[in-house]
Formats: structure tokens, C-alpha cells, sequence
């Protein structure tokens, strides 16, 4: 049994390699162009988590207390404060908690 290598097949061996490159170097460029996409896509969801914390949350109360005062004016001023103040309440410690575990990365 010959276990030696010649230069023919030497020079096959490196034929073969020469054809694979291009097909290495096109899977590394997709495998590349989907880690950066990737990259972005979490880059924008840590966003838009954060300023959907940030701006959400106070429009939210403003909307909820507007459509109070607007909707029901008649309503007694112990009533409406309850009215705003407990559910404000509800909604702070929820985000207090929601902050507390709160991380920008996704």
C-alpha cells in the first residue's frame, strides 16, 4: 500500500480547493450579512422597548385622566380622585416592577 502523495495528486488536492473558495467565500458573506442584520433587528427592538417605556407610559396616564375629566365632569370629587388614583397606582408599581427588571438588551 503506497501512502506516499505525488505532485499530481497534490496539485488535484489544490485544484479542488481553488474551485471551493468562491463557494466558502459567498456562505461566509451570507453568514455575515445575517449576523449584522440580526445585530440591527435587536439594536431596534432595545429602542423601541425603551422608548416605549419612556413616552408610552406617561401618554398613557395623560389619555386615561383626560378621557376622565372629559367624559365624566359630573361625576364627585371624591369619586374622581379615587378614579384617577388607583389605577395610577396600578399602573406606577407596575412599571416600577417592570423597571426593576427592565433591560435594554433583548
Amino acid at each position: 500500500m503506497n501512502t506516499q502523495m505525488t505532485d499530481k495528486d497534490l496539485d488535484l488536492l489544490f485544484a479542488e480547493s481553488a474551485k471551493r473558495q468562491p463557494e466558502i467565500a459567498q456562505i461566509n458573506a451570507t453568514v455575515m450579512r445575517t449576523v449584522r442584520r440580526d445585530l440591527r433587528l435587536k439594536t431596534l427592538r432595545k429602542w423601541a422597548k425603551l422608548l416605549g417605556i419612556c413616552f408610552g407610559l406617561p401618554v398613557a396616564v395623560v389619555v386615561y385622566i383626560y378621557a376622565l375629566f372629559v367624559f365624566m365632569p359630573e361625576m364627585p370629587e371624591q369619586l374622581r380622585v379615587l378614579s384617577i388614583a388607583l389605577p395610577i397606582a396600578t399602573v406606577l408599581a407596575l412599571a416600577a416592577q417592570r423597571l426593576h427588571y427592565f433591560s435594554p438588551e433583548v
